[in-house]
């Protein structure tokens, strides 16, 4: 069952990173790249601390014979979520959020190379159908004639966060092998939040309340939905939970539709379908052979 149950954590955190980064979204209108990552970084402690609590005693959460991995894992992490952050910044949620789909598909070699994990005919295909749906989307969003150079940048970002979440999502879990998904989180949150905090000299403009609540609320969510996938991660192979991100863009999707007034084509909805159908079917085979 404990397969079955980091599917559901992965699902969940899906969910919540999505509507994260709709807040950031919108914040970005008015924030600077660096009070992005800062302030949703900030957010994301007390939910994490939270959760070190509910664990047990906090200090034996952070217990950890390995700091250089979790130094490595957070500027690593730094990147990856500057290049997601400066991605939303040019392109809407749907797409972007399609571009981070490429990090399950090359997560895949990662994982045999670096884990020993054993990737199944199922897992592939279903990671390659997924795959094939959110170039669907992506052709379905972008224009066929000449692109702006925002959009340039926006595609060049998103493509270099899914490698860096590929290696990343390796990394995690590696650290989970010993350490508390507590741990990984909250090194994560400190060290992108000095990260962001290190871009003050290059100037904050002033955020109004609002930015200020998109972004307290995009912590919030991040924190825990960063908790949750730790925790799946550290109940299942990342090769089995990959597919399961695709579940991001109905979210996607279903945001752009109801709060920005996109509303896809058919190819759009098409790639939609072949993403929940990879999704469902590795879902129904991981729960026959639970």
């Amino acid at each position: 069952m404990s397969q079955i149950h980091a599917i559901f954590l992965r699902i969940s955190a899906a969910g919540l990173l999505v509507v994260m980064s709709a807040l950031v979204y919108e914040a970005l209108k008015q924030a600077t790249l660096g009070q992005a990552i800062f302030w949703r970084s900030l957010w994301s402690l007390p939910v994490i601390v939270l959760y070190a609590r509910v664990l047990g005693p906090f200090r034996y959460s952070l217990q950890t014979n390995q700091p250089f991995g979790h130094v490595l894992r957070g500027l690593m992490g730094l990147v990856a979520m500057a290049l997601n952050f400066l991605c939303l910044a040019h392109l809407n949620i749907s797409y972007a959020t399609s571009l981070g789909f490429l990090a399950p598909i090359l997560v895949l070699p990662l994982a045999a190379v670096f884990l020993a994990e054993k990737i199944t005919k199922m897992v592939l295909f279903a990671s390659f159908l997924g795959f094939s749906g959110v170039l669907m989307i992506s052709f379905a969003e972008l224009d066929t004639g000449d692109m702006p150079i925002a959009s340039f940048i926006g595609i060049a970002a998103g493509l270099g966060f899914a490698l860096t979440m590929a290696f990343t999502r390796v990394f995690v879990k590696q650290l989970s092998a010993k350490d508390s998904a507590a741990l990984i989180a909250l090194s994560f949150s400190v060290i992108t939040m000095l990260g962001g905090l290190a871009t003050l000299p290059f100037g904050w403009g002033a955020l109004g309340d609002e930015a200020h609540r998109y972004l307290m609320f995009a912590g919030l969510l991040g924190g825990l939905g960063h908790v949750l996938s730790n925790e799946a991660v550290k109940r299942s192979d990342i090769s089995v939970l990959g597919p399961f991100d695709y579940t991001a863009i109905i979210w996607a999707l279903a945001i752009d539709v109801m709060v920005f007034g996109f509303v896809p084509n058919r190819l759009g909805l098409f790639g939609i379908f072949v993403i929940a159908f990879a999704a469902l079917s590795l879902a129904v085979k991981q729960v026959r052979s639970a």
